[in-house]
């Protein structure tokens, strides 16, 4: 399936969106690396079944607004201003490891959005004694030790070559561009303090939207204790891992990823609430 690609106009901050499928709308928030605002293989599968709406984050590769993003609140009201653009009262809302927080906060700011939730290895919490994974001023292969279960899978070979400057064919210059590109938007929300807000804790309990925490068995980026405090403080939470898995379920194993998400959403139509 071809996705859609649009150039959306979000209060001046032009936003690429990809949109493929049909059904109850799926609101995708990707993660910091810049091949995970790509449409790949979970995408389709999840475009099976609903209509997936994956936007680029303001300041990454394809969309604007980098000057305007100071925070995770300011992504949080361009989101609920994207969904009011494109006419959407409430959607799944699905986000991955930076795109995970974003949802978190967003479900909690805005409860009547979101009609179900899967937080996806996801950002935002400070847990005493297991720290989020440094990303930034690190070597390209440490990063992809942190990201990937699977150091064979092609990113994280292209990671470490990038560390070991053998690339037989340098990357394409728009790659490096967006790998730069996302990092700089990622720090503008996610250096101080590090990718967390000390607000969101508290306020997950403001979640009315049935939850799935869906993390990888062996993420070396955010440790399962994240995993653990969203389950406990998110009522009725439920938490699955993924085997054989790293930080990005959706890049590593798409297939198992997908099959957790739908079968989640499967149980929690959005007609079967209010508006």
């Amino acid at each position: 399936m071809s996705p859609t690609t649009e150039r959306v106009d979000v209060r001046g901050i032009a936003v690429t969106v990809q949109r493929g499928g049909q059904g109850e709308p799926l609101l995708y928030l990707h993660s910091a690396s810049a091949e995970s605002a790509m449409w790949n293989e979970a995408f389709e599968l999840l475009a099976a079944r609903y209509d997936v709406i994956a936007p680029v984050h303001p300041g990454f590769a394809g969309s604007t607004g980098l000057e305007r993003i100071h925070s995770v609140g300011d992504v949080v009201l361009h989101y609920v201003d994207l969904l009011n653009r494109l006419g959407i009262a409430r959607a799944h809302v699905v986000g991955s490891s930076l795109g995970g927080w974003i949802a978190a906060e967003l479900a909690s700011l805005y409860p009547e959005r979101a009609g179900s939730l899967a937080l996806v290895g996801a950002a935002g919490l400070w847990i005493e004694g297991a720290p989020i994974a440094e990303v930034f001023g690190i070597m390209p292969g440490q990063l992809a030790e942190r990201l990937f279960h699977d150091q064979q899978h092609p990113i994280a070979q292209m990671l470490h070559a990038a560390g070991e400057n053998v690339f037989d064919t340098p990357p394409p210059e728009d790659v490096l561009l967006a790998f730069h590109q996302s990092t700089e938007a990622t720090a503008r929300v996610a250096w101080n303090p590090y990718f967390h807000n000390p607000a969101l804790e508290r306020r997950l309990d403001r979640i009315a939207a049935p939850a799935l925490v869906l993390w990888g068995a062996d993420d070396k980026l955010i440790p399962r204790a994240h995993a653990e405090r969203y389950r406990e403080r998110i009522a009725g939470a439920s938490l699955r891992l993924i085997p054989n898995c790293g930080h990005l379920p959706a890049i590593e194993q798409p297939a198992a990823f997908a099959k957790e998400v739908l079968d989640f959403l499967a149980r929690h139509p959005l007609s079967a609430k209010a508006a």
